[in-house]
C-alpha cells in the first residue's frame, strides 16, 4: 500500500535520525494501524469471539508497528538507486529522506535486518508465553518475510513484475487477517471475504501510484507491471480489479461477511474508482485511487466501530 508521505523535509543536511524517521514513512504506517484495526473489529464483531486481553492487542500492534518500519527501511535502502532518479510526487517516488541525508543505504539496511530478528524472536516469546496465537504469529510472519521480500534479494519482487500483486496480498489481506487472528485466534473464509473488496481496490491503487515510477524503474532494472505493459493492458487490468471490487462488495453483503453496514459502506467510494480507472495511465497524479483505497477501508472500520457501539 502507498500513500502520501507527509514527511517531507527541505533542508538539504538532514541528521540521520530525521532521516530514518523519515524512511520509516509514518504516513503509511498510520493506514496499516487503520487497516490492521478494521481486522480487529470485525473479528470482535463476531459473535463467538472470546474475551480480549488489551495487553495481548498491545503486544500484537507494536510487532507489527516494529515489522511496517524494517520493511519500510528494507525498501528505501534497495530503492535508493531508482527514488534519485524519480520525480518525486505526493504518491510516489519514495520518501526521499535518504539522498538527502548524509548516510548510505547500507545502514537502514542493517537496521532493517536486525529490526526483523527481533520481531521475529519477540514473535515467538509473545506465542510461548500466550500473548500472541500461534494463527496471528504465523500471519505477522509471512508478513514480515513477504515485506522483506518485496524489496530484497533473492526474492526483489518489486523487479520481478509481480511486487505489485504482492504489496496486495500483504496489505489488504494479510495484514487485516492478521487483526481478526489476533482476537480470535484464527480465520475463516468469511473473514477473507469481508477483505477481498478492499484488495480489488488496493491493487488498482499500488499499479496508479507504481505508473508515474515507470522511467525511473525501465532505467534501474525494475520490471514493474508498468514498465513491461502496454497502457492499454494496463487499462484493462484496473478495469477488471474495478468489476471485481464491485461485484465481492455486492458478495459480501449478500453472505453476511461483515455486518451489513460495514460491508456496504465501502460502496460510497464508487465515483473514485471509477474515476481512477478513466484516469488511469492518461495522468501522472494517482489521487482518484489513492483516495479510494483509503477511503473504502476507513469507511468500513468507522462502520464496524458504529455496530460495536
Amino acid at each position: 500500500m502507498r500513500i502520501m508521505d507527509m514527511t517531507i523535509v527541505a533542508d538539504p543536511g538532514l541528521g540521520r535520525a530525521r532521516a530514518l524517521v523519515a524512511m520509516a514513512r509514518p504516513s503509511q504506517v498510520a493506514l496499516i494501524v487503520l487497516v490492521w484495526s478494521s481486522g480487529v473489529l470485525l473479528g470482535v464483531a463476531r459473535p463467538d469471539t472470546p474475551a480480549i486481553r488489551p495487553a495481548d492487542l498491545g503486544v500484537a500492534l507494536v510487532l507489527l508497528l516494529a515489522a511496517a518500519v524494517a520493511a519500510h527501511w528494507a525498501n528505501e535502502a534497495a530503492d535508493a538507486e531508482t527514488d534519485a532518479g524519480s520525480v518525486r510526487t505526493r504518491f510516489s517516488g519514495g520518501s526521499g529522506a535518504l539522498a538527502r541525508s548524509d548516510m548510505g543505504a547500507s545502514l537502514p539496511l542493517r537496521l532493517s535486518l536486525g529490526l526483523a530478528v527481533t520481531v521475529a524472536i519477540t514473535g515467538v516469546i509473545a506465542v510461548v508465553v500466550g500473548a500472541l496465537t500461534v494463527a496471528a504469529a504465523f500471519l505477522l510472519g509471512a508478513g514480515l518475510a513477504g515485506g522483506l521480500a518485496y524489496s530484497l534479494p533473492p526474492v526483489a519482487a518489486m523487479r520481478r513484475g509481480w511486487g505489485e500483486v504482492l504489496n496486495m496480498l500483504l496489505g489488504a489481506l494479510l495484514l487485516p487477517l492478521f487483526g481478526v487472528a489476533v482476537v480470535r485466534g484464527g480465520i475463516d473464509p468469511l473473514d477473507v471475504l469481508a477483505f477481498l473488496p478492499f484488495a480489488a481496490v488496493t491493487l488498482g491503487s499500488v499499479m496508479a501510484t507504481a505508473w508515474p515510477d515507470r522511467m525511473a524503474d525501465a532505467a534501474t532494472g525494475k520490471r514493474t507491471l508498468q514498465v513491461r505493459w502496454r497502457p492499454r493492458r494496463l487499462r484493462g487490468v484496473y478495469a477488471a480489479l474495478a468489476a471485481m471490487w464491485l461485484c465481492s462488495t455486492l458478495l459480501a453483503i449478500a453472505v453476511e461477511a461483515a455486518p451489513p453496514l460495514a460491508a456496504a459502506a465501502g460502496l460510497l467510494v464508487l465515483p473514485l474508482v471509477v474515476l481512477g480507472a478513466v484516469r488511469y495511465t492518461r495522468t501522472e497524479d494517482p489521487w482518484p485511487s489513492v483516495v479510494a483505497m483509503v477511503g473504502s477501508i476507513a469507511l468500513m472500520t468507522v462502520a464496524l466501530a458504529v455496530v460495536m457501539v
